[in-house]
């Protein structure tokens, strides 16, 4: 019987053993991709041309990896604006890679990669952008364009920039003048078009459009991020030119956004979280809470006098969310007696666990 018993053991622990040994390989499950890398032989420099061609490699392998695993998931949204924040982040995600083969073909590098890329780690970014995604409520975003030429109609690269921020799964309307202030939006994405004309050729026209595209918040003005581009066109008019040329610079506008927005979204901010009337042996086990409240970077104490505490949280929550997570703690009872954009004050009472 005793026989028995241990064998049974021994199974038991086997299966432990097993168990956690399969879920280590899962989480470091590396997916192999083969991609060609390729980039511009500029100045004759095949040596520079090369590095870049792998980089390229490199680059495209993390993207096609990246679409595996978000098209593998049903419940995955705004997938665009998963993937350029993902992309963001592509550097930390190679594992390995080996060069096969490189060739040249009309002035252009090409280099045949096997590149392992870690599963684990795009998983755990991922599922972090999401609720990243979710926690954000769904930004409203309005995009408004106008042209500093009265007889330059902007209205096409406003339908076009709308356009490309929908499918990334945004809500977005478009406005003009008046309508763009005080609506209900969250983001402001506002455009401003100078045309240029060029010169004529051969009864062509060429004109040069400049763009400078910004992203506000809506609420107080504060600009978040700014950019500049220009584009040139060619066509029988200089309507039909800097419509073109417009057109043109909305292709490179879109994926330029999309990054920005995704980075303001999941960019940390630092918050100041006061604790009044708090032991130091409670603020110790608060600071530890505090870590382990999902999407919390890092906890600093910056002061501890007469009792309050005064503390720095790198997170990509908002203050009234960090607040609600704390109020809604098991073992914390917490009580918030202040809250605004960057700032919570809360006291802390008894019934902690680990603390007489």
């Amino acid at each position: 019987m005793k026989d028995c018993r241990f064998i049974w053991l021994g199974f038991f622990l086997f299966l432990t053993v097993f168990s956690v040994t399969a879920g280590l390989a899962a989480e470091e499950e590396t997916v192999v991709l083969q991609v060609v890398g390729e980039a511009l032989i500029s100045g004759g420099d095949l040596t520079k041309a090369r590095e870049l061609a792998v980089a390229n490699g490199l680059q495209q392998a993390v993207e096609q990896a990246v679409g595996i695993l978000v098209y593998s998931d049903t419940q995955v949204e705004n997938y665009a604006l998963i993937k350029d924040s993902i992309r963001l982040r592509s550097a930390g995600y190679v594992s390995s890679y080996e060069v096969i083969d490189s060739w040249v073909e009309q002035n252009i590098c090409k280099v045949l990669l096997t590149v392992g890329i870690k599963r684990g780690a795009i998983i755990e970014d991922l599922q972090e952008l999401r609720l990243n995604l979710k926690l954000a409520g769904d930004p409203r975003i309005l995009v408004w364009v106008v042209a500093a030429d009265s007889d330059l109609a902007a209205g096409g690269l406003a339908d076009q920039l709308a356009e490309g921020l929908t499918e990334a799964g945004y809500q977005v309307a478009t406005a003009g003048g008046r309508e763009a202030v005080g609506g209900q939006q969250d983001l402001l994405v506002q455009g401003r078009v100078y045309r240029e004309i060029l010169g004529r050729f051969h009864g062509f026209i060429s004109c040069r459009v400049f763009v400078e595209t910004k992203v506000l918040r809506a609420d107080t003005g504060e600009v978040l991020a700014v950019r500049d581009w220009q584009q040139t066109a060619v066509d029988l008019t200089a309507a039909a030119a800097a419509e073109k040329a417009m057109r043109l610079a909305g292709e490179k506008i879109i994926p330029a956004l999309l990054t920005d927005l995704a980075g303001l979204i999941t960019e940390a901010r630092r918050l100041t979280v006061v604790v009044d009337h708090v032991a130091y042996q409670q603020l110790i086990l608060f600071q530890q809470r505090l870590k382990e409240i999902p999407l919390v970077k890092a906890v600093q104490l910056r002061e501890y006098t007469g009792r309050q505490a005064v503390l720095t949280v790198e997170t990509t929550l908002t203050a009234p969310q960090l607040a609600d997570q704390l109020a809604s703690g098991r073992d914390l009872n917490v009580e918030i007696t202040a809250v605004s954009s960057y700032l919570i004050k809360l006291m802390l009472h008894g019934g902690w666990e680990g603390i007489n």
